[in-house]
């Protein structure tokens, strides 16, 4: 296919192919679950994230164009996003939420956990394939924000189906201490 790419080269073509799919596969998910879903809250975090997914796209293009023309991975900076920034703060307006919650959130959130652990089990391969400094640190730095998009995720099902967890962790113990 890229005859002028080193073997070396060639499967990084390929890995970032894939994943800029999973991108691409990803955001077009969440625009469609933004659009089905009622309640506002879920559905402006599905938009965040879709908008994340859609970054992650770029960032990969730029990789597989670098290491096409020029034979090399790039240092990219990858910032960190907006859902990042919030899923400590999360704990802040998740109890002034009110409202129903419709059968079909609880499935686009289940939908959208399944995508981002299958991303973050993807990236964490290609981490461990990755043979320059530049492409290890691209692929840590989207599993640090597909963990942090999964865990946004389990926290706002954790929220919405009340079962007493936060980010999957209890949030009180019936045992003494």
């Amino acid at each position: 296919m890229y005859a002028s790419l080193s073997p070396e080269e060639q499967e990084a073509v390929k890995a970032l192919r894939y994943a800029i799919k999973v991108e691409q596969n990803g955001l077009i998910t969440y625009i469609k679950l933004a659009r089905k879903t009622k309640d506002i809250t879920g559905k402006n975090m599905l938009i965040g994230l879709a908008r994340d997914e859609f970054y992650h796209m770029i960032t990969l293009e730029k990789q597989l164009e670098s290491i096409v023309e020029n034979h090399r991975w790039i240092k990219v900076d990858i910032e960190e996003s907006e859902i990042e920034k919030l899923v400590p703060k999360i704990s802040e307006y998740m109890g002034r939420i009110k409202g129903e919650r419709a059968l079909s959130e609880e499935d686009a959130l289940q939908v959208a956990l399944s995508q981002e652990k299958q991303s973050i089990d993807f990236y964490k391969e290609q981490y461990e394939k990755a043979q320059t400094p530049e492409a290890k640190e691209m692929f840590r730095r989207l599993i640090e924000m597909e963990e942090s998009h999964y865990n946004l995720v389990l926290a706002q099902l954790d929220y919405i189906k009340k079962t007493g967890f936060w980010f999957g962790i209890p949030e009180f113990t019936m045992e003494h201490t």
